[in-house]
């Protein structure tokens, strides 16, 4: 099975990176989104990727922000296109209706031409949700509206996705153990006061969650453009505060967990 793929790792006004989109692989070669990105650029990515399209059938969304969602209007008019595909959209509640509106607004008809193709899942966090041989179970975050993580479990083997998200005590909880935290990391300790303001997490924030958590590898994702932030310099604050391996996350970087 080949490893789970970063889409995109920038933050929602980052020029340099697609926005924030993982693609986790399942058995028989479909595929999870955990969000979706701002736009048509997911659809590159996928293709980028070497991932097809039709290959996705389930997307968890953390929450309602256009950086995370923007993508899954093309998502879906892509999969038009493809008789066979179908989608299951997860969300929480507040969010699932919320993606609903956006979908309603800005391609009207789509849930007409999909049909029984699509489908709509309301997550409950801590109730996890089978998908295939992968169990995902949400879990609430700080960001300020309603926002998820997402514990992805198969066989012996954990990630944690947690962004975006002030440092928080369900994300340690969570975490606890996991092979693999990706946290959002808006920048260094110094812009502490900023990232807390806007629901971020700085990259010691980041590495004192992982090592409260026990996790064994640490992944920063949703940063900010190089001219604001430096990912090495991250990465060493993020180390010094963990004491475990760190590494920035780069879109199309595949990670096996």
């Amino acid at each position: 099975m080949r490893g789970m793929t970063f889409l995109g790792t920038g933050d929602s006004l980052n020029p340099e990176r697609a926005q924030t989109s993982v693609a986790v692989p399942l058995a028989s070669d479909e595929t999870m989104l955990i969000d979706a990105s701002s736009g048509t650029v997911l659809l590159g990515r996928l293709e980028a990727a070497g991932i097809p399209l039709e290959s996705v059938r389930h997307v968890f969304v953390s929450h309602r922000h256009f950086d995370h969602v923007g993508g899954l209007a093309p998502l879906l008019i892509g999969l038009a296109a493809f008789p066979e595909a179908s989608l299951t959209v997860h969300a929480a509640s507040e969010t699932l209706r919320a993606l609903r509106g956006y979908l309603g607004l800005t391609i009207p008809g789509a849930e007409d031409w999909l049909g029984k193709r699509l489908g709509w899942h309301e997550l409950v966090p801590g109730k996890p949700t089978e998908v295939g041989e992968t169990e995902v179970t949400p879990f609430l975050m700080n960001h300020g509206l309603e926002c998820v993580g997402f514990r992805v479990a198969r066989a012996d083997s954990v990630a944690v996705f947690a962004v975006d998200t002030r440092p928080c005590l369900e994300v340690i909880e969570n975490a606890s153990g996991a092979e693999l935290l990706i946290h959002d990391t808006y920048g260094p300790q110094s812009a502490a006061q900023q990232a807390h303001a806007m629901g971020h997490s700085t990259a010691t924030d980041a590495g004192e969650v992982a090592r409260a958590a026990g996790v064994l590898r640490l992944v920063l994702t949703h940063l900010r453009a190089s001219r604001f932030v430096d990912p090495e310099a991250l990465v060493a604050e993020a180390e010094a505060a963990f004491g475990g391996p760190v590494d920035a996350a780069e879109d199309l970087d595949i990670v096996h967990f």
